[in-house]
């Protein structure tokens, strides 16, 4: 049994659990294991219908875990994660808003820190002497100990690249990171960019698995750089008809944002059940889904990987402008952060969530918004790419937040779905954490100190920490 399977086995029985308990055993969800969940358990024998341990079947193993855990549960421990951008340092903070628990680093934060199952945190800072500069700079990544001491000390950084914004570790215990990759005026026209006369900045996204102190293997990775298409330049690469490749990047998309750092990834997640990353793009206002199941060949090519496809986009939302699948009128996002999976047994378990900023054209008419998307696919659990139209869904799923609402900036914020069914909503320039329930009404608000990009809510069940 891995850890994997234990984890979707909490998660879901607390989530169907009508009183919130964190007893694994406790199925009527009255916070006591008793007699009515033994005769539950006896109800189940030899199905799967209920199996706290995970091996498939109600048998010997499920009965022993439930005597174990007869009478009173224990006590919920929730830690909420807060990762301040000026300063070196991620805290815990219990339901009542004390500090439990502090970890320093070497760097002020690049976005948010994330706990393991294990209580060993992994935090994306600043690499001050790194070559690249500018909005979300990172560069470095700590791991601490569940102790909360310092055991890993990874420079994600060159002349040419860098570490930035946000991280994920992996169900394997390897790290995913956006980078920043510097392309040169050569490289660009090669590729069927015109006008280049500087370098820019494109992106790639690296697995890493930590070796040592200091060292890390790159065991997987991903590159914009192998996935564009352009139609003004006949005889560079990557030539051919842009909307009839929505699988492709436009290699001459020019959105508001700096023409250096062109693309501006700022969040990446992984969906281990469907072996899949999610990432969210600033300056092209979109999210991007993309096949992990691939080798690092394959990656960089069109063919191969669990959906047949290599390294190409499998879905994008939220800017058809970029794909030149739909007009302004089709646009949902302007500007946005915080690209995540709905974890497995939360509610919306395998939708996507996403924090529009809503910096639109303007002062007037800013107003943000965090929605969630169900993305249409098939028998198979491919995503349906429309013959000429934007991918779908035409309407979230569920959205908080409307027109002359909450305005979180043009820079940060995030959202994250909770174990209780609620969501938490970090407004960067403001400093404030709302949280919200399912119908989007805001239950509670709470005063940060410092900038905070986003924050994240971890339970303990049964000596795992479970969270988004």
């Amino acid at each position: 049994m891995n850890t994997r399977t234990v984890i979707s086995s909490l998660v879901l029985l607390i989530a169907t659990s009508s009183h919130g308990s964190t007893c694994v055993c406790d199925f009527d969800g009255n916070g006591i294991v008793n007699g009515a969940d033994l005769g539950l358990l006896l109800n189940a024998w030899g199905t799967s219908a209920l199996d706290p341990s995970g091996n498939g079947v109600v048998d010997g193993a499920d009965l022993g875990m439930v005597l174990s855990a007869w009478g009173a549960c224990p006590v919920d421990m929730e830690w909420t994660l807060v990762t301040q951008l000026t300063s070196t340092s991620t805290i815990a903070m219990d339901p009542t808003g004390a500090t439990v628990k502090t970890w320093t680093g070497g760097g002020q934060g690049a976005s948010v820190a994330y706990l393991r199952p294990d209580g060993s945190l992994v935090r994306p800072c600043v690499y001050s002497a790194g070559a690249l500069n500018s909005a979300g700079r990172g560069g470095r990544i700590q791991i601490f100990s569940p102790a909360g001491v310092l055991q890993n000390d990874l420079i994600v950084a060159t002349s040419t690249s860098q570490q930035h914004h946000d991280i994920r570790p992996m169900p394997n215990g390897n790290i995913l990171c956006v980078v920043w990759d510097v392309r040169s005026i050569a490289e660009q026209t090669t590729a069927g960019r015109t006008n280049a006369t500087a370098s820019v900045w494109s992106e790639k996204i690296l697995e890493l698995k930590p070796t040592g102190t200091s060292t890390y293997d790159i065991v997987w990775q991903w590159n914009v750089w192998d996935h564009l298409v352009q139609d003004v330049a006949p005889a560079s690469a990557n030539y051919a008809v842009v909307a009839s490749h929505p699988e492709l990047i436009d290699a001459n998309y020019s959105p508001a944002a700096s023409p250096v750092d062109w693309i501006h990834m700022n969040s990446i997640d992984y969906n281990a059940e469907r072996d899949e990353i999610v990432v969210s793009t600033r300056s092209w206002s979109e999210l991007w889904v993309i096949d992990h199941s691939t080798t690092t060949a394959q990656a960089a090519s069109h063919t191969g990987g669990a959906h047949g496809h290599g390294g190409d986009l499998l879905y994008r939302w939220g800017n058809p402008l970029a794909s030149r699948r739909g007009t302004s009128t089709d646009r949902t996002f302007y500007v946005c952060h915080s690209a995540t999976w709905i974890p497995s047994g939360m509610p919306g378990a395998g939708n996507i969530m996403v924090f529009n900023n809503g910096d639109r054209t303007g002062s007037t008419n800013d107003w943000s918004q965090v929605t969630e998307l169900a993305p249409p696919r098939d028998t198979s659990g491919g995503y349906i790419v429309p013959t000429t139209a934007s991918f779908g869904p035409t309407v979230p799923t569920w959205t908080a937040g409307s027109a002359g609402g909450f305005f979180g900036g043009p820079t940060q914020c995030g959202a994250f779905r909770t174990l209780n069914n609620t969501t938490l909503i970090t407004l960067t320039s403001t400093g404030t954490l709302l949280e919200v329930n399912s119908s989007g009404n805001t239950i509670s608000t709470q005063t940060l100190t410092g900038s905070v990009a986003r924050v994240p809510r971890y339970r303990l069940v049964n000596g795992l920490w479970v969270g988004p």
